[in-house]
């Protein structure tokens, strides 16, 4: 199916891209979830258009918002590139998965699994709030055997659900970051360096049936690298403390909330 591409578009997309590119930046994340929808809602964009499309204009989002947040000081690269190697495994599986397993139970599947995964980022909140810091004990911790584990699981859900739904996959990456003791800052930085693996491993899979359109990805792309790379300068005067204590709920929320609509779709 051919996507018709009209001139009328340019604008918005650019401007979609931008703010997009300026949130996922300051918040973490790639923006999957939001191109998706607005693809196909708005521009009436086939869903398999849409997600390999998503995929492209994730890339470079993630790459100067990593940079920027890299010069920063807010990038933690050992455990980022961990969370990346899992992440090219889980999307690999999620691709193969994708052709055997039922788009809505998976759903489900992952709908569970996110609102179990608040549990624990509660509780984490509550330690964090109550010790009076953004930053837990275990964020001084060395990178040792156990936690390089638990990055990599965590990695290899969020590139399944790249894999699997064409998304960033941001949800299990911020969850296990923030469950390790990351301040919030170094959690927002280091997700965006994550996706980046992400998205270059689940768009490689659409490029091989050709579902990719490339006058939806130069524009949408083109706003959010944009926004990506003036997200990092804005997170910069915010102070720490006052995003750690927004940062933990709104994330917490947001988790439930994803997971809640998952398994109801």
């Amino acid at each position: 199916m051919v996507v018709e591409f009209t001139i009328w578009w340019i604008l918005p997309l650019i401007l979609i891209g931008f703010t997009i590119g300026l949130l996922v930046s300051v918040f973490g994340g790639g923006g999957g979830f939001f191109y998706v929808p607005l693809l196909t809602l708005i521009f009436q964009v086939p869903t398999q258009y849409a997600v390999a499309t998503s995929l492209a204009s994730i890339i470079p989002t993630t790459i100067l918002g990593s940079l920027g947040h890299y010069r920063q000081g807010n990038l933690d690269v050992p455990l980022g590139l961990i969370f990346g190697v899992g992440g090219i495994i889980g999307a690999f599986f999620g691709a193969f998965a994708s052709g055997m397993i039922p788009p809505p139970l998976m759903g489900k599947l992952f709908g569970i699994f996110m609102i179990v995964l608040s549990i624990p980022m509660l509780f984490s909140a509550r330690r964090r709030a109550g010790a009076g810091t953004g930053e837990s004990p275990a964020a001084s911790r060395p990178l040792t055997a156990v936690r390089a584990v638990e990055g990599t699981v965590f990695g290899i859900v969020s590139g399944a659900m790249a894999g699997l739904f064409g998304v960033s996959g941001t949800p299990p990456v911020i969850a296990g970051l923030y469950l390790m003791g990351l301040p919030a800052v170094k959690v927002v930085g280091t997700s965006i360096f994550v996706l980046l693996f992400n998205a270059v491993a689940g768009l490689t899979g659409h490029l091989a049936i050709g579902q990719v359109h490339w006058g939806l990805t130069l524009f949408l792309a083109a706003g959010a690298a944009t926004g990506a790379y003036l997200g990092p300068r804005y997170l910069s005067r915010i102070k720490t403390p006052g995003l750690e204590r927004f940062y933990g709920r709104f994330f917490t929320v947001l988790v439930i909330a994803l997971g809640i609509v998952m398994i109801l779709e």
